[in-house]
């Protein structure tokens, strides 16, 4: 069961760095209720402070749980309870 909860986090941290990356390119970073909806987020030209606000959370949040995935897939790390 580790192994699936450790593939599962490695494509969710993997994929929060790949939508920090993306928004260094584009100046875009979606937030708030709606999800990624392109109506809502913060742009690095409007708010630039507010832009790496949360570039710096979705990359640090990416790599914490990719690590810990990593982790996880290698022994090192117990697996998370399940109830």
């Amino acid at each position: 069961m580790s192994h699936i909860q450790g593939w599962f986090l490695l494509v969710m941290g993997v994929g929060l760095v790949a939508v920090a990356v993306q928004g260094v390119f584009r100046g875009w970073l979606p937030n708030g209720p709606n999800g990624f909806k392109r109506g809502e987020g913060v742009s690095r030209d409007s708010q630039p402070l507010g832009f790496w606000f949360f570039f710096s959370v979705y990359f640090a949040g990416g790599a914490a749980v990719a690590i810990y995935a990593l982790l996880l897939l290698t022994g090192h790390a117990a697996p998370m309870p399940l109830r």
